[in-house]
């Protein structure tokens, strides 16, 4: 359910980087690996869910799905780490898809007064509890109106 180990690790194809049991494998730029939103409302990776949950992290991480950080992409479109990665890979690189998603702007969803807000604002704006469903409900930037 996602590496565990200090460095992280992405599957790869064509035998790239090196071979185990499940397929070929590298280790990744920590900056580009996915981040649920907790309980708490900060952003974990895998390893940081099981530490923060303890034997409950997989379940949390896995029941956390909907809570996928999305950062904003020059199109206007907010996007997941990996579909962030498909979506520049080709014109910038490996490196340069990376350095664009750590300088991208966080996702913005569009409140009920029609202003877009980021999940931090979204708090500030609904209060800690409300914030979670007003979110969940929310207008995802660059999407259409059904999610």
């Amino acid at each position: 359910w996602g590496s565990q180990e200090d460095t992280p690790w992405c599957r790869t194809m064509h035998s790239c980087g090196e071979f185990g049991v499940k397929g070929s494998w590298a280790h990744c730029d920590p900056r580009a690996v996915e981040l649920r939103r907790a309980d708490d409302g900060k952003l974990y990776n895998s390893k940081q869910f099981k530490e923060f949950y303890g034997d409950k992290g997989k379940e949390k991480w896995t029941g956390a799905a909907q809570q996928i950080e999305r950062r904003m992409a020059k199109n206007g479109r907010a996007y997941i780490v990996s579909e962030f990665r498909d979506y520049y890979v080709d014109a910038r690189g490996e490196q340069g898809w990376v350095d664009e998603w750590v300088t991208a702007k966080p996702e913005q969803r569009q409140a009920k007064d029609g202003t877009w807000y980021t999940w931090e604002e979204f708090v500030v704006h609904y209060g800690d509890k409300a914030a979670w469903s007003a979110w969940a409900s929310a207008k995802i930037a660059g999407k259409s109106d059904e999610l």
